[in-house]
């Protein structure tokens, strides 16, 4: 399934006039892409496909943390070839799951459940791993099935960097 997710994410991206180069797997854990603009590399994109778990609730990979294992996995990646977090770190996220959702990602980073009225309310807590995973992804692209969704942004992203994606994207 993962090439399948990999070839949403970089229809994606080549649908924004971008340039996505697969980057070749070695002995080393890497991320999926490499993305360039005008011959100049602009940032890494690694694809996570979320699969249809039809034994939820009879296991206890819950959708939270799979999905925080899946972005703990990513950062590695993204460590391997951008260590010092030089330019941005994307995570796409391919969802084939119809009870997972882009609000399970939100819960997952943030703690949060977004209610009805507006308001959020606190349904569980954030790990330190996690936490700390966060500070290395600058951009979550979320995708159901084929279809773009929405994203998030780190808290914390540099004003200047945000500008330049959201631009790109």
């Amino acid at each position: 399934m993962a090439e399948y997710g990999e070839s949403i994410v970089k229809r994606f991206l080549d649908n924004k006039g971008l340039k996505v180069n697969k980057i070749e797997e070695g002995d080393e854990q890497t991320p999926d892409f490499e993305v360039f603009k005008d011959f100049q590399r602009i940032l890494f994109c690694e694809e996570k496909t979320l699969e249809y778990d039809d034994f939820v609730g009879a296991k206890s990979d819950s959708t939270y943390n799979a999905i925080s294992r899946h972005m703990h996995k990513a950062v590695k990646q993204f460590k391997s070839v951008n260590p010092n977090h030089e330019l941005p770190n994307v995570l796409a996220f391919v969802n084939l799951d119809t009870l997972k959702d882009m609000h399970d990602l939100f819960i997952t980073l943030t703690g949060y459940a977004l209610l009805d009225n507006g308001s959020y309310m606190k349904i569980r807590r954030v790990g330190h791993r996690t936490i700390e995973d966060i500070s290395h992804v600058d951009l979550i692209l979320w995708f159901d099935k084929d279809q773009f969704i929405n994203y998030l942004w780190k808290d914390d992203i540099n004003n200047e960097t945000k500008k330049y994606l959201e631009k790109l994207l």
